[in-house]
């Protein structure tokens, strides 16, 4: 093929449950990102679980199927693409990807500009797969357990107003080890990263959900509605009704 990336198709598939993917083989490449529930799926013999933030890398030829039942509900970004020889070739099949907000956002300008033309669909994809490709790169070094679970912690619990001292108190560490421990890691002290994770929470709601902006806010821990906007306009260089409104067109499938 001439171009670098060629875009074929897009979309945001949504199940509520009791579903599985299809088999089947198809001549173009596949990349899926993982916004909710668990996935069970194969590419040939090889099968995956795929999580929230997973990527899923799925070949041109190979057979996939889904090889389990899931129960819960399922969301995820696809996108359906052909590649020059050599392009974007050494993404592994299964990963997670480490800044799933702006792989989000450009899922969603994707969608948005795929109905406009084929010219800018396909330079859309070649922005979202560099991305990709950019995230990746940062993911090779093995990952601390235990900065892991209190992380996975941390996540779970977004919604209360916990502190550093709380988490390091129901950790049994003391706050300045624990959140040096998290810097090590993460590249950001706990505080720090708390706030970097009610952020990335913010912004999902905002572009995956009909929830207000005051609901938003209870759900990422802020009892104060105002700090929230105060914070999130800091954060992010507008309001959560401007980055809302910012990509707000999307092609789904929904079952």
């Amino acid at each position: 093929m001439s171009k670098a990336v060629e875009h074929y198709l897009c979309g945001k598939f949504i199940s509520e449950g009791n579903w599985s993917h299809m088999r089947r083989s198809m001549p173009v490449h596949e990349i899926i990102l993982m916004l909710e529930g668990e996935m069970y799926i194969a590419e040939d013999e090889e099968k995956y679980v795929v999580r929230a933030h997973d990527l899923l890398f799925l070949k041109a030829g190979r057979t996939h199927y889904g090889y389990r039942v899931s129960d819960a509900p399922v969301s995820f970004y696809w996108m359906h693409y052909g590649a020059a020889p050599g392009v974007f070739s050494a993404f592994p099949p299964h990963s997670s990807i480490q800044v799933p907000s702006m792989a989000n956002q450009l899922f969603k300008q994707l969608l948005h500009v795929c109905s406009f033309s084929s010219e800018e669909a396909d330079a859309a994809a070649l922005l979202l797969l560099r991305e990709l490709e950019r995230n990746l790169q940062t993911d090779y070094r093995p990952h601390n357990a235990i900065v892991d679970h209190i992380c996975k912690w941390v996540d779970i619990h977004l919604h209360t107003n916990m502190t550093v001292s709380e988490i390091a108190e129901h950790f049994n560490f003391n706050k300045d080890y624990i959140s040096k421990m998290v810097k090590r890691e993460k590249g950001i002290g706990l505080k720090a990263y708390i706030l970097t994770e009610r952020m990335r929470r913010a912004k999902w709601l905002l572009l995956n959900t009909n929830a207000s902006v005051k609901e938003i806010a209870a759900q990422c821990g802020f009892n104060d509605y105002k700090l929230f906007l105060r914070t999130f306009k800091q954060h992010e260089g507008n309001t959560p009704t401007e980055y809302r409104n910012h990509l707000y067109s999307t092609q789904l499938n929904r079952l």
